[in-house]
Order: structure tokens, then C-alpha cells, then sequence
């Protein structure tokens, strides 16, 4: 019954575009095989907008001549994960979540199946399989309504009661995993690169619902400044998995990614706008890449951001959870920083940048005067950021 509704969800041809671009990644694409997939997004892109058109779009986009695409989210997909959450507008944290649980699912399986292949799985392959099902199983554990008790892993059953949100889980996963390189250690990358965003995501959201909570109800800021910890925790989680990549297996793909960089990232941006206010250091990088110029537009220079609102309170409880929010993201920075010592060294970042320097600048942050209204959300800050 499972294979003939995922038969049904992906016809025979999208099938085909999947498999060219899983088989042995994106980089022995022919010219013409890119001709064909640019094409075909082209023309699901006008005219009837029906499920096939959909599904050739989310597997196609990433080749589009007519879209202006940023090289990271031609690498990354993420417009796939735009459009699962755009499936859900009323409830986007939860989506994000199920989304979290389906990538890292996603993984393990891919994982799982590469050691299956050997008859004693190296220490490295069983390493990277106890901290991604660790990972796993701290997502499915996230309390996702404190009233009720319901966690991710209530979500992700409930998630397969109809088709139709069958039918978006498997084109999540079936749309987005798509390496450069022939090389499996790539899959970890990939994967663990959009487990992030969705996280950079999530800790925004939920720095917005601290805001919209301090004068009002406090308890509940604090509530959600917990949360928001949790959430920053991943991050960490995250990359304590993205460790099991050894340097050599890192520089074996690093080349096939070409110019796809995090430091194009919206949502890494936007996040910490929202939680340290616009930092002027960065103002070159924005205004370097067309998609990232917006960031320094005047409303979100002067947007007053949630360190300086929870700071305003005086309350030494939610100050208390904000720093334990605070401390998490600068332990993950600080990880991000060490794995681009350890991994780039003296290379150059494949964004422009100066590589691991680019990212020790960035590790403390330095507190500017703001003194724009902290109630005015811009629309980029609310949605999932993908171009």
C-alpha cells in the first residue's frame, strides 16, 4: 500500500529526476540533462498548478535559468522546506519540527544503510550513528504544548494519519537530499546544513513570542525563553554530529559545492537580528550578496532586538533564561568557529570570506545602541527566509 501511494506521489519521471540527481550527485549532470530539469521547471512553473506540476517544481528549481537563485539555496533546497512549511501557515514551529524529525530520519536511513554495507561498520560510521539517533531522539522528546504535554514524537504519528500529509513528508525528504559530489560523507554535511536552518528558524519564532510576552505576561516570556534554549541547544547537538566528519572527508566534497556558503544564509542573519540586533560589522557581507542587502535597511538597523527588551525588564529570572539562551548560541558559534579552524585553516571561505577568521569576528557579540520600535516586525522577519 506504501509503495503504490509513493508511486502515486511521484510519478514515473519524477522519479527519473530524483534519481539523476541522487544517483551520483548534481556534478555529473551533463548540459543537457541541466537543460532538461531547467526546462521542466519552467513549464510546471505556468499554466495548471495541479500535484505533478508541484512535485516537478520542488525537484527542478534548484536548475532554474529565469529565477535569480543564490548558490547556497541551489545547493541546499531549502525551497522545498519553504513550501512544506508554507503547507501549515497557522502552525510553523510545529511544522518546523516535523520537518527537523524528517531530515534527521531521512539521514539515519541513509546512514544505517551505507553501514549495512560492510560487515564491521568502522568506529567513525558507529560513532556518527549513536550521536544522530541521540540527536533523534532528543527532537522527538521536545515538549511541544507544556498544557497538554504533546511532544514531537505525538506529532510525527500524528503526521501520518491522511494522505495528504504523508504525501508532503515523503516529497520533504524525497526533494531535498540531493549531494554535489559522489561522496556519502556529503550527506551528513548536506543534511545537518538544514537541520540548522530549521533551527536558525525556530529560535527566531520563538525570540518574537518572548517579546510579544514580556510586558504581558512574563511567565510565559520565561516559558518561551526556555524553549528558545532548547532550541539553541541543537544547535549544538548538531554540530557535535557534524564532528564525526573527519577534514579529509570534508575537503573530499568541499570543491564540489562550489560557491554555496552559509554566510549567504537569511536565516542565520535574521536570526541573530532578531535576538542581538543588526550588527554593523556585518554591513559589507550584506551588501555584498543582492539577497542579503535588505538586511540593512534602516527599520532593521534600528529594530530593537530581545537581549535589549528582556535586558529593559529587570526581571532577574527571565535574565536568568536569557543568558542561558544566550550562552548556548555562543557555544555553538564558538563550535563553528573551531570547525572552520580545523576543517578550512588557511582556505579561503567558499562564500568570499577569509574563512575561519571570517567567523572568529563574529564569536563575542558587541552590544549596539538601538532605538527602533521593538513591536515593528518587518515580513522577512517572520516567515522561513528562502530565495
Amino acid at each position: 500500500m506504501r509503495r503504490h501511494l509513493e508511486t502515486t506521489w511521484m510519478p514515473a519521471d519524477c522519479e527519473r529526476f530524483a534519481d539523476l540527481q541522487f544517483t551520483n550527485g548534481r556534478i555529473v549532470l551533463t548540459d543537457a540533462e541541466r537543460d532538461e530539469l531547467a526546462a521542466c521547471y519552467e513549464r510546471a512553473s505556468v499554466g495548471a498548478d495541479g500535484p505533478h506540476d508541484e512535485t516537478v517544481r520542488l525537484l527542478t528549481r534548484s536548475f532554474s535559468r529565469r529565477d535569480t537563485i543564490p548558490e547556497y539555496y541551489r545547493y541546499t533546497s531549502l525551497h522545498v522546506f519553504d513550501w512544506y512549511l508554507r503547507q501549515h501557515p497557522d502552525d510553523t514551529d510545529r511544522a518546523a519540527l516535523v520537518a527537523l524529525h524528517v531530515t534527521l530520519s531521512d539521514l539515519a536511513r541513509v546512514e544505517s544503510r551505507e553501514a549495512g554495507r560492510v560487515w564491521r561498520p568502522s568506529a567513525e560510521t558507529s560513532e556518527r550513528l549513536h550521536r544522530l539517533r541521540t540527536l533523534i531522539t532528543r527532537v522527538r522528546r521536545i515538549v511541544t504544548d507544556p498544557g497538554s504535554g504533546e511532544t514531537v514524537q505525538d506529532l510525527v504519528r500524528g503526521e501520518f494519519v491522511t494522505d495528504s500529509a504523508r504525501r508532503r513528508r515523503f516529497l520533504l525528504s524525497r526533494c531535498s537530499g540531493f549531494r554535489q559530489s559522489d561522496k556519502h560523507d556529503e550527506h551528513i554535511f548536506l543534511r545537518c546544513v538544514q537541520a540548522c536552518e530549521l533551527v536558525f528558524f525556530l529560535v527566531r519564532q520563538t525570540a518574537h513570542r518572548v517579546v510579544d510576552a514580556v510586558g504581558a505576561d512574563p511567565p510565559l516570556a520565561g516559558e518561551r525563553l526556555r524553549r528558545l534554549g532548547t532550541y539553541a541547544d541543537l544547535l549544538n547537538d548538531i554540530f557535535h554530529l557534524l564532528r564525526t566528519l573527519t577534514p579529509t572527508m570534508f575537503m573530499g566534497f568541499r570543491e564540489a559545492t562550489g560557491a554555496a556558503s552559509a554566510v549567504q544564509s537569511l536565516n542565520y542573519h535574521l536570526m541573530e537580528l532578531v535576538v542581538y540586533g543588526h550588527d554593523p560589522r556585518k554591513a559589507e557581507t550584506y551588501d555584498r550578496f543582492p539577497h542579503l542587502a535588505v538586511l540593512n535597511a534602516p527599520a532593521l538597523r534600528g529594530r530593537r532586538a530581545l537581549v535589549d527588551v528582556v535586558e529593559e525588564t529587570g526581571d532577574p529570572a527571565l535574565r536568568s533564561l536569557l543568558d542561558d539562551s544566550t550562552r548556548a548560541l555562543l557555544t555553538w558559534r564558538g563550535r563553528h568557529y573551531g570547525f572552520g579552524r580545523r576543517y578550512l585553516a588557511d582556505i579561503k571561505g567558499s562564500g568570499g570570506t577569509d574563512g575561519a577568521s571570517y567567523l572568529k569576528r563574529y564569536v563575542d557579540k558587541t552590544r549596539y545602541a538601538r532605538t527602533g520600535d521593538r513591536t515593528e516586525h518587518h515580513d522577512l522577519l517572520v516567515d522561513f527566509a528562502c530565495r
